[in-house]
C-alpha cells in the first residue's frame, strides 16, 4: 500500500524535479514513505543491530549502568521497560480519546557528541565498549542523509534547496535503539510495543526487524491503522513529524508498534518475538521557530520555539 521511492534519483539532475514532487505528494498523502539508496551502508546498518542485540541481551543490571535518568531531560541513556510510556501523550493532535495502554519495550537515547546542552550517556567500557564507537557513526551518517533529504523537500514544496536544512545546523536530533522483547500474545489486550503517537521532530527515519507491527492511521483522524510492511533493515521509513507539519502543512500521521498482522491468528505458542528497530529523529534547531514557511503567517501570532515544543510533548512521557 505504501510507496516505495529509490531516493537514488535526486541526485540524478534529470529526475530530481520529478522524485521531489513525488516525495513531497506522498508525505502529504500518508505521512510516510518508504526509502531505498537513502545513503547509509548497508554494512553500517548490519553493524548498528548487531550492536543494538549485543547491548540488549546484557543483564538489566549491566544495562542500568547507563541510566536515563527518571525525568525527560536529559533524553539521553538506557531506559528499561515501563520507564517511558509514549501513550500519556498519545492523543496529541487527535479529535478522540484512545485506550492508555502500556509500552512495552526498552530504549537507548543518543545525541549528538557536538551538543552543549546535553551530554550523551555511554554504557561503560568494561560493559560494552563496541556500543558508543558504532552509535557515533551512525549518528553522523543520519545526519548527512538527513540534510539530503531536507533538501529534497525543499525543493519539492518550492522552497529555496537549503531552507530546511539551515533550521537544521545544530544537530539537535536524536538516535534511539529500541528492543521490544518477545510477549504473549495475548498481552496486547491490555499493552502495547508503543502506543499511538505522532513523532515530536521534523523527520524520522526508521529502520527494523523483519518481525513487524508498525502501523499507520490511514486515512488521518480516521482511527483505522494499516500495517507498513517490513521491507527488511535497509529499507528506511520516513515519516514526518509535528514540527514539519507546523511549517509545510504536510501530514503528521499518527502511528503505533502493536501486534504484527501475522500474529492475529491463534499461534501454537501463543508468543510475539521480539523486535529491533533504530530509529532517527531530526529535530530543529532549539532557537527555531515554529510558524508557517508556506502561505500566509499571522503576524500577530505566538509561534513556539522548536524547544518549547519539544519540552511541552516530551514532558508526560516519564
Amino acid at each position: 500500500m505504501f510507496p516505495s521511492l529509490d531516493f537514488a534519483h535526486f541526485y540524478d539532475p534529470s529526475q530530481r524535479e520529478g522524485f521531489c514532487r513525488q516525495f513531497v505528494s506522498t508525505l502529504q498523502e500518508y505521512g510516510f514513505v518508504k526509502l531505498i539508496n537513502h545513503g547509509i551502508p548497508d554494512a553500517q546498518i548490519d553493524q548498528a543491530f548487531a550492536a543494538a542485540r549485543h547491548f540488549f541481551e546484557l543483564l538489566v543490571e549491566e544495562k542500568l549502568k547507563s541510566p536515563h535518568p527518571p525525568t525527560a531531560n536529559p533524553h539521553r541513556g538506557f531506559s528499561p521497560v515501563g520507564l517511558e510510556n509514549v501513550g500519556a501523550v498519545s492523543d496529541y493532535g487527535s479529535p478522540g480519546h484512545s485506550p492508555y495502554l502500556k509500552d512495552m519495550k526498552e530504549s537507548y537515547d543518543i545525541g549528538s557528541e557536538c551538543d552543549p546542552l546535553y551530554k550523551n550517556i555511554w554504557p561503560p567500557p568494561e560493559v560494552d565498549d563496541t556500543f558508543q564507537p558504532t552509535f557515533t557513526s551512525f549518528f553522523e551518517a543520519g545526519y548527512r542523509t538527513e540534510l539530503a533529504i531536507l533538501r529534497a523537500l525543499s525543493i519539492g514544496l518550492g522552497l529555496p534547496e537549503h531552507w530546511l536544512g539551515q533550521l537544521h545546523a545544530a544537530q539537535t536530533n536524536e538516535l534511539r535503539i529500541t528492543h521490544y522483547p518477545a510477549v504473549a500474545r495475548e498481552d496486547f489486550a491490555h499493552s502495547t510495543r508503543i502506543a499511538t503517537h505522532t513523532d515530536f521532530g521534523t523527520i524520522t527515519l526508521l529502520f527494523q526487524d523483519a518481525v513487524g507491527g508498525l502501523q499507520v492511521e490511514v486515512p488521518p483522524h480516521s482511527g483505522q491503522f494499516e500495517d507498513i510492511d517490513s521491507g527488511g533493515p535497509y529499507e528506511c521509513i520516513l515519516n514526518a513529524g509535528d514540527c514539519l507539519q507546523m511549517w509545510t502543512g504536510l501530514h503528521s500521521a499518527r502511528h503505533r508498534v502493536h501486534l504484527p498482522d501475522q500474529f492475529k491468528e491463534e499461534q501454537s505458542d501463543g508468543m510475539v518475538p521480539e523486535r529491533f528497530s533504530i530509529a532517527y529523529f531530526a529535530k530543529p534547531d532549539r532557537d527555531a521557530i515554529l510558524r508557517p514557511l508556506m502561505g500566509e503567517d499571522n503576524p500577530e501570532g505566538e509561534y513556539l520555539t522548536a524547544n518549547e515544543f519539544q519540552h511541552m510533548r516530551i514532558a508526560g512521557t516519564y
